[in-house]
């Protein structure tokens, strides 16, 4: 679990007792391209944490189109927050892109450590600080962008994700057509 203590570094730094207490809790899985982590109106229980690979949220919409919401690659935390404070069916779907290695965790029973450790939920609370900045970047950047800058944005933030994943999923992510993006990254002298 030395990947999770690195990790917890970026945000808090933990003691081993709270290291312990959230290592018994963890486990490390690997899952094949295409595996959905979180299924359409499943309710989701875990929370990731991206070692190697490429996961996506997304949703579709009634005409059976996909919206890709987020590009997870490691190391960053993934999964359907709203749904798992609200104890709700996912409206969105997590789907390994590529194949994934990640650290799994019971988001309520890191929920109840959190509750009863004071330096665990000052982590937590710092994790969810991230998220929200995360999101709010990226609202921002759909708003003030346009679909050349977001996908300049995109390859400075992901180096070589042209060849890791299918751009329609590119595309998605950055709310254009597979035809726009295809003119963008010819005018980007590839």
């Amino acid at each position: 679990m030395e990947f999770f203590r690195e990790f917890s570094q970026n945000f808090y730094p933990l003691s081993e007792d709270a290291l312990n207490k959230i290592f018994n809790i963890l486990s490390i899985k690997k899952f094949p391209k295409n595996y959905k982590l979180v299924s359409l109106g499943q309710k989701p229980t875990n929370v990731y944490i991206l070692k190697e690979g490429i996961i996506r949220s997304y949703n579709i919409d009634i005409k059976g189109k996909e919206h890709t919401k987020t590009i997870y690659t490691p190391v960053i935390t993934s999964g359907n927050l709203g749904a798992l404070i609200k104890n709700e069916p996912s409206e969105l779907i997590y789907e390994c892109l590529t194949d994934c290695e990640v650290i799994e965790c019971d988001y309520h029973d890191f929920y109840k450590l959190s509750l009863q450790h004071h330096e665990i939920s000052i982590f937590h609370y710092k994790i969810l600080q991230n998220i929200y900045i995360r999101e709010e970047s990226k609202i921002l950047e759909l708003q003030m962008l346009d679909a050349t800058q977001r996908y300049k944005k995109l390859q400075e933030n992901y180096p070589n994700i042209d060849n890791l994943i299918n751009q329609y999923h590119i595309a998605s992510y950055l709310n254009i057509t597979p035809v726009q993006l295809s003119r963008i990254r010819n005018n980007y002298n590839y």
